[in-house]
């Protein structure tokens, strides 16, 4: 997972500022102070910061296409709590009457899951949230019946097992059914995510895109507008996953409808408000 790796650098090294000083001023206007060289800067600025967000996503290894196992650290290791089929708004199986109840996918989960859809732990941080704390929030808060997503990488880029897959989860309201839920432990409003989690995701993408054929990556936000989720410095992360992982990018992976047709919407979005 890259544990050595180091962050990306946040602001200019000297070497970046001579250059883009000097490709300011070869525009042919004022130099630094003129509207021309600052807007050159920050066009040059940016095109340095996605190579960044590109070399970041890059360290992760080329998986094979190949069903061999991640290393995943299973649900009894960061003591997750048990199902609760009597939770408030999971309640029960799904069925016709109980549309909205829990849901087990029946058949080949290849013919199932298309999309794969991130998000991060609004308000959990980075360096101290907890698989736990989030399954806390989803059956204490939302009165689901369990953590909404499938998956969650933490900072030092560790895989954890979180909803069975085989059961439809609870991260993207109107579009969970057939949409794999993974969730990078922190703020990324206000922190960034580390080498080792960008890394760990695109390793994991790449092997959910093997074993169940997967076509498209998406971020919360495009499902659920209201939500910012998963944060402004993981977005710029999605289309450089995509390209290395070559998949699609957005909704249009989404199959629909729901297996019962009268839930509209579907269970829950994890982090819905727009903040998060």
């Amino acid at each position: 997972m890259n544990s050595h790796s180091a962050p990306p650098r946040r602001g200019f090294t000297r070497r970046q500022f001579i250059v883009l000083t000097l490709a300011a001023g070869s525009c042919g206007l004022c130099g630094l102070a003129s509207t021309g060289g600052l807007a050159t800067l920050l066009i040059l600025r940016r095109r340095l910061e996605m190579e960044t967000v590109t070399a970041v996503a890059a360290q992760a290894p080329t998986a094979t296409p190949t069903l061999t196992p991640l290393p995943i650290v299973p649900r009894e290791a960061w003591n997750a709590r048990p199902v609760n089929h009597a939770a408030e708004n999971e309640k029960g199986f799904a069925s016709a009457s109980n549309p909205l109840g829990w849901y087990v996918y029946e058949g080949d989960l290849a013919q199932i899951y298309r999309t794969v859809a991130l998000h991060h732990s609004y308000p959990i941080r980075r360096d101290t949230g907890t698989m736990r704390q989030i399954q806390d929030l989803h059956l204490d808060g939302d009165k689901w019946a369990d953590i909404g997503y499938h998956f969650g990488i933490d900072g030092k880029g560790i895989i954890y097992a979180g909803r069975d897959i085989h059961v439809r989860g609870s991260s993207v309201a109107g579009y969970n059914t057939g949409t794999l839920g993974v969730v990078l432990i922190g703020d990324f409003q206000s922190e960034t995510p580390s080498p080792e989690q960008i890394a760990a995701f695109t390793t994991l993408v790449r092997w959910l895109k093997a074993t169940y054929g997967l076509t498209h990556l998406a971020g919360h936000f495009e499902f659920n507008p209201e939500t910012v989720c998963p944060g402004k410095n993981a977005i710029p992360y999605l289309d450089p996953i995509a390209k290395l992982t070559m998949l699609q990018r957005g909704t249009g992976g989404y199959q629909g409808p729901t297996p019962f047709p009268s839930a509209t919407p579907q269970l829950g979005a994890c982090c819905g408000s727009a903040r998060s």
